[in-house]
C-alpha cells in the first residue's frame, strides 16, 4: 500500500479492507498505472467503490445526507444511538521537504469518510486551489468544515484524503498527501471514551487526526446568533464545543483569527463546523471566547453554555458577553440508521 495507517505512535501498517475486491492486474496495479503514482490507491478506491455502489448511489463525488435528519421527524422504530466517531482536529505532522515541498503550505483539495449508513462522501476539509489555507510549521492545522451529519461507527469508517500544495501554476502543484485507509475500534466497548492519534502517511507527508469513539452518541448541530448588541470588527472570537467524557478535547466550530466574524442577514453566526457527537447521558459544552485580534492573550470576554443531550428536538441557551449577547441553538438528532439505506437511490 501507498500509505500506512498508525495508532498512538504505532509504526506498524493495517491493510484497509473492503467490503468489494479490487478488479486488480499485474501484482496488485491496475493496467494503466505505474507503482509510484500519488494517485494509485484512490484510483483503485474509486473503481471499487463504483463497482459496488455506484448503481445504487450515484456519483463517486456526491456528498452524504445533511445532519438534522430526525430532529422535527420520527426515527425509524428500530433505529438506536449507534457507535459514532468524533473527530477533533487534523495536522500535516511530517514534511518532507526533500520531495519538493516547504513551508509554509498552501492546501487545497478534500477528506472525507464514508460510513454504513452512507457510502457517500461526508466532507471533513474541502476547498478549492482559488481558496486553499496557508499553514505553517508552527501552526498546521487544517481547518475542518464537516462533517456535515454524524459520522457513524459499526463497521470500519473509511477515510479519504486528497490533498495537494498549491504552487506557482497548477501545473507545478504537487501531492501533499493522497490516501485511503479504514478505522474500526479496537479497544474494549466498556471503556471510556478517549482521545486517540491515527495517521497516514505518504512519501511527502504524514498527516495526523485526532480522534474518539462514542460507544452511543447523538447527533448536535449548533447555531448561534447575535440577539442584542453586536460583535466588534477587532474582537477575535472562538467558539468551542466539549463533551463532559472528553473534557480536554476541543472542538474548534469557529475560530475568526484575524478577521472579523461573518453574520448572515439574521445575525446567525456562519460557523466553520457545526455537527458534533455526543454521548447520551453526557453533557455538550459550547465555550466562547472574545479576544483582541492581534493578541489573543487578551480575553475581553468569555462565556460557557451546558446542554444535556436528547435524541430529537431543540435546546436553547443565552450566554451574554457584556457587549452583545448570544443566543445558542442545537438541534438534536439520532445519527443516520444504518439500516434506512439513506441516498438509496433505488428504493
Amino acid at each position: 500500500m501507498a500509505c500506512e495507517l498508525g495508532k498512538m505512535g504505532q509504526e506498524k501498517a493495517r491493510t484497509p479492507t473492503i467490503a468489494c475486491e479490487r478488479g486488480r492486474t499485474d501484482g496488485g496495479r491496475f493496467e494503466d498505472e505505474k507503482e509510484d503514482d500519488d494517485d494509485f490507491e484512490i484510483v483503485g478506491f474509486r473503481r471499487t467503490w463504483e463497482l459496488c455502489y455506484a448503481s445504487d448511489y450515484g456519483s463517486f463525488e456526491d456528498i452524504t445526507v445533511p445532519s438534522m435528519r430526525y430532529t422535527f421527524r420520527p426515527f425509524p422504530k428500530n433505529a438506536i444511538r449507534q457507535g459514532g466517531l468524533q473527530f477533533f482536529s487534523a495536522k500535516v505532522a511530517e514534511l518532507k521537504e526533500e520531495e519538493g515541498l516547504h513551508w509554509p503550505l498552501h492546501v487545497y483539495g478534500l477528506i472525507a469518510t464514508r460510513d454504513s449508513a452512507d457510502p457517500r462522501r461526508n466532507l471533513l476539509f474541502d476547498r478549492t486551489r482559488d481558496s486553499c489555507q496557508i499553514i505553517t510549521q508552527e501552526d498546521p492545522i487544517l481547518q475542518l468544515t464537516g462533517p456535515s451529519r454524524a459520522v457513524v461507527l459499526i463497521d470500519p469508517v473509511t477515510i479519504e484524503v486528497q490533498l495537494k500544495a498549491k504552487c506557482k501554476t497548477e501545473s507545478e502543484d504537487k501531492v501533499l498527501n493522497f490516501s485511503v485507509f479504514e478505522y474500526s475500534h479496537q479497544d474494549s466497548y466498556e471503556e471510556p471514551p478517549f482521545l486517540t492519534t491515527i495517521y497516514t502517511r505518504c512519501k511527502r507527508s504524514k498527516l495526523e487526526f485526532a480522534v474518539a469513539f462514542l460507544v452511543q452518541s447523538v447527533e448536535a448541530t449548533v447555531r448561534v446568533r447575535v440577539v442584542r448588541g453586536s460583535w466588534p470588527d477587532h474582537f477575535r472570537g472562538q467558539i468551542m464545543s466539549r463533551t463532559a467524557s472528553i473534557s480536554h478535547g476541543a472542538i474548534v466550530l469557529l475560530d475568526s483569527r484575524y478577521g472579523r466574524m461573518n453574520f448572515n442577514k439574521y445575525g446567525v453566526i456562519e460557523l466553520s463546523r457545526c455537527v458534533v457527537s455526543v454521548e447520551p447521558c453526557g453533557q455538550l459544552k459550547v465555550d466562547v471566547v472574545a479576544s483582541q485580534v492581534d493578541d489573543d492573550r487578551n480575553v475581553v470576554a468569555q462565556g460557557l453554555v451546558d446542554f444535556t443531550p436528547k435524541m430529537a428536538g431543540v435546546s436553547h441557551g443565552i450566554c451574554d458577553l457584556g457587549f452583545c449577547v448570544l443566543r445558542f441553538s442545537v438541534h438534536w438528532s439520532l445519527p443516520c440508521y444504518a439500516g434506512e439505506h439513506v441516498g438509496l437511490i433505488t428504493k
